[in-house]
């Protein structure tokens, strides 16, 4: 007989991306999604020679917390780096409903929201080798907790911050921020989480739910979806406005120290007509911090870009850093 080895295979081969999974991070079910690299990206050595690099994108998503809201910018990313990127992301906790959650009436703190990331980012480093280079996408107020990760892990390899459409600070003082305050208050919380029960209850059918949340927000396909199964359920929006009325309390001064220190990281990409992160932010960074790579969207995407613009945002993030 004749022996003979096997080659272990690349797990991009094996699975379609994205692969699902459900992280237990610090005793919390966290899901996740995973698209593996087909290869590396390459970078110039000191000697000025190519190099391949291992790049892992970790992407933190704004509130809602829903990683599946990400998945056709994050693909089209990928794809714009010809798959030689892995890429992760994340959803917050306490904004998924299944089997995975413990429990449905706990609500989660920012700060938890933060632990949480940074310890996500720590799993990713053990599991790949030395001289990876991390690259944190966050979007909204998940900008801020990418701030918030850099600020404590300054030695783990983290490259760039692509900061879209930023909350960084002065949040509650933003037109959307003084408009909706209202419904971040505890009883207004309750009210909503159960106006949402009655709505699943009423409207059991998935197609049927599906052409509601259509109907009312204007979504379609994949996005109104993920909506319908995900978002609507009562848990998981107290836990989205709960989260809110904390970022309120807790995003109102820029860490400017963090920013200052690590001022080549940054690319920050602010919207013209954003009303959470008015285009006041994108000239208050241009003065405050020239040093920073700060971009003002003239494409016409909104805030809220995961709902219609996500290819768009995908073919930016990815040729930055083909660009790096």
């Amino acid at each position: 007989m004749t022996s003979s080895t096997t080659t272990p295979a690349n797990p991009a081969t094996l699975f379609k991306s994205p692969v699902r999974a459900i992280w237990n991070v610090q005793g919390e079910n966290v899901p996740t999604l995973w698209w593996p690299a087909k290869g590396q990206l390459t970078t110039k050595s000191p000697k000025g020679t190519e190099q391949p690099v291992h790049t892992v994108l970790f992407m933190i998503p704004g509130n809602p917390g829903l990683i599946d809201y990400y998945i056709p910018f994050l693909q089209t990313v990928h794809d714009k780096c010809d798959g030689k990127i892995d890429i992760f992301g994340a959803s917050h906790l306490g904004h998924s409903a299944g089997s995975h959650v413990a429990d449905p009436s706990r609500m989660y703190t920012l700060e938890e929201q933060v632990e949480s990331k940074i310890a996500i980012l720590d799993r990713l480093r053990e599991q790949y080798p030395a001289g990876t280079r991390f690259l944190l996408a966050g979007h909204s107020m998940g900008s801020w907790l990418a701030l918030r990760v850099l600020k404590a892990r300054p030695n783990h390899g983290i490259e760039r911050l692509f900061e879209l459409f930023p909350t960084i600070h002065r949040i509650a003082d933003t037109p959307n921020g003084r408009k909706m305050q209202t419904l971040f208050k505890p009883s207004v919380r309750s009210i909503v989480g159960g106006t949402v029960s009655t709505l699943r209850f009423v409207f059991s059918a998935p197609p049927v739910l599906r052409s509601i949340v259509g109907l009312i927000t204007g979504q379609e396909g994949d996005m109104a979806e993920v909506t319908s199964s995900q978002m609507l359920h009562s848990s998981v929006v107290k836990n989205c406005l709960f989260l809110a009325g904390q970022e309120m309390e807790a995003i109102k001064v820029m860490d400017k120290e963090t920013i200052k220190q690590h001022a080549d990281k940054f690319v920050f990409y602010y919207g013209k007509t954003d009303e959470w992160s008015p285009i006041e932010n994108y000239y208050e960074m241009q003065k405050e911090f020239p040093q920073c790579k700060s971009l003002l969207c003239e494409q016409g995407m909104v805030h809220a870009f995961v709902l219609g613009h996500g290819e768009a945002m995908g073919l930016l993030v990815g040729q930055w850093i083909h660009d790096m």
